[in-house]
């Protein structure tokens, strides 16, 4: 019977110690892949956007460079004065600085010079010359401001193209002219096909949902793509920047999920777009979850044989009771054997916690008093009162009392540490005399104490306590006649003037400060005005 018995309690405790570790187990794996999961999202979230800031560091960039050079030209005096000669008296040698700009850029980009009725005037290729008096870029530039058009389609190369516009200025500050640079977005598209991988692509679009570039190998470069109905294009247009996620269609009736990162490029107004494919994301989650599952059953069977063992170890002693009742009961061992082998067991158990609880209550009591005059030290005090302020009702009046002995100091130089200690112990028991044990009370080091009286009626109980340590301290011998111990006390109170302890203990300890100020030997209520004694 006794057998049987020992055999489902070491069954049920092996059972239960593996479960208890089986369950933080659990937790921390589970725990993993929620980070892992939340962590790729995170991770995904910031490549997007640090390919959204290449980008966009690449456009300004660029764009920035072109305009600086079509500002040197728009104002060099030469392009104003070929603007306004007649169209037979204007120098070829501002034609040639026009053509010469490509060597700048190392390009085939086209430079026009168009007066300010939108007559082209002069271009750096061989195209016609024609009037763009109807073109939004050529208005928004001779009204006196610089611009990034929308993505055009070249009439010359039949190519995406962005025009930049520059406007030349007059002596007056009018814009009799513009500047313009056709800038070819193939460079652009390359640029961006770099950027991409299987799962990830990169778009960029203007400021009314056309694709400038994508990264896609098979994105048209000669007709405009309009997809401005793209969550991710409207929220950049409205001004918006993050990431969002979107089910976009593919082939046939399939939907792709996706993470798309966007924001929006400064000078142009362009939209950059990064799209990532969560089921890129969720591959590399799942082999981080495949590692965590093999070791984490890896970590199980360990377990489990941990356990066994430990539930065999502990119910040893069990078994070897049981072993000797069966004996004695069968009259093969005497009871003796059997209480002595009982009382090992248990009474050691016993004594070693009774010695264990000893030992804990006393470090504890230890580490809580000031050593000196046996009061509660600055920790625990804080910490009793913080948590008494903190569970007061609404309505309840708590006062905090802080008291610094006066010539304390010359009791220490004159008369030496040790009569300085006895004074700080004799000072401890007055205040014991006076406080409820309910209340708390404190040093803080040196010749500063602490009392906290919590739930009284008013203030007059702390103000009646502050008057009877004033009076009290003048008992306290210091050996010599010269040098009077007294108090100066500063009172604080909940909830007139905090409910917290930092401000209650600020308050007291500036009225400690007033009282020491106007010459010790009182106490004072907040900043009401100091009563000496």
């Amino acid at each position: 019977m006794f057998s049987m018995k020992l055999k489902s309690i070491r069954t049920k405790l092996t059972l239960l110690l593996f479960f208890i570790a089986l369950i933080p187990l659990l937790f921390v794996i589970i725990f993993y892949l929620a980070r892992n999961i939340s962590s790729a999202i995170d991770n995904a979230k910031s490549e997007g956007f640090l390919r959204n800031s290449i980008v966009n560091e690449h456009i300004s960039e660029h764009f920035e460079r072109n305009l600086a050079v079509l500002r040197t030209f728009a104002r060099n005096p030469m392009t104003l004065h070929y603007i306004q000669a007649e169209a037979d008296k204007r120098d070829s040698l501002t034609v040639q600085t026009l053509n010469r700009t490509n060597d700048v850029f190392n390009d085939t980009d086209n430079m026009i010079l168009t007066d300010k009725n939108g007559d082209q005037i002069a271009r750096s290729d061989s195209f016609p010359l024609i009037n763009v008096e109807h073109r939004r870029y050529f208005h928004e530039a001779i009204q006196g401001r610089e611009y990034v058009s929308d993505v055009l389609i070249s009439l010359a190369n039949n190519r995406l193209i962005t025009v930049l516009e520059v406007p030349v200025f007059d002596e007056h500050n009018n814009a009799v002219g513009v500047v313009q640079r056709d800038y070819d977005l193939s460079a652009l598209q390359q640029y961006v096909k770099g950027l991409s991988t299987p799962n990830t692509r990169v778009i960029i679009t203007d400021t009314v949902g056309n694709i400038v570039a994508h990264s896609s190998e098979t994105f048209a470069a000669n007709k405009l793509i309009n997809v401005s109905t793209n969550p991710a294009v409207a929220a950049a247009l409205a001004g918006k920047t993050g990431t969002i996620d979107t089910n976009t269609p593919v082939a046939g009736s399939k939907k792709e999920h996706l993470l798309v990162s966007f924001s929006k490029n400064e000078i142009s107004g362009w939209v950059i777009i990064t799209e990532r494919t969560y089921l890129d994301i969720w591959q590399k989650v799942a082999t981080d979850a495949i590692t965590a599952v093999v070791v984490g059953g890896i970590l199980l069977f360990v377990i489990a044989l941990v356990a066994a063992y430990i539930a065999e170890k502990a119910t040893r002693k069990l078994r070897a009771i049981s072993s000797l009742a069966n004996k004695a009961a069968d009259g093969t061992e005497d009871a003796l054997s059997l209480s002595e082998l009982g009382d090992d067991e248990l009474g050691q158990m016993v004594t070693a916690i009774n010695k264990i609880r000893s030992s804990r209550d006393f470090y504890q009591k230890d580490a809580e008093i000031d050593k000196l005059t046996g009061l509660l030290n600055k920790a625990t005090f804080e910490r009793l009162c913080r948590k008494n302020l903190a569970a007061n009702q609404a309505g309840t009046f708590s006062s905090l009392i802080v008291i610094d002995l006066d010539h304390f100091k010359e009791v220490n130089d004159s008369l030496g540490h040790q009569t300085g200690d006895a004074v700080l112990h004799d000072f401890a028991e007055i205040l014991r005399r006076l406080f409820r044990p309910t209340d708390l009370v404190g040093r803080f080091g040196g010749d500063e104490f602490v009392v906290f009286l919590n739930d009284i009626p008013g203030k007059e109980i702390s103000l009646q306590k502050a008057r009877r340590i004033v009076e009290s301290t003048s008992s306290v011998l210091t050996g010599i006649d010269s040098i009077k111990v007294s108090a100066s006390i500063g009172i604080s109170s909940s909830p007139h003037h905090g409910n917290d302890y930092d401000t209650l203990f600020a308050v007291a300890d500036k009225a400690v400060y007033a009282v020491k100020e106007s010459g010790r030997k009182g106490f004072c209520y907040g900043k009401d005005e100091v009563v000496h004694l």
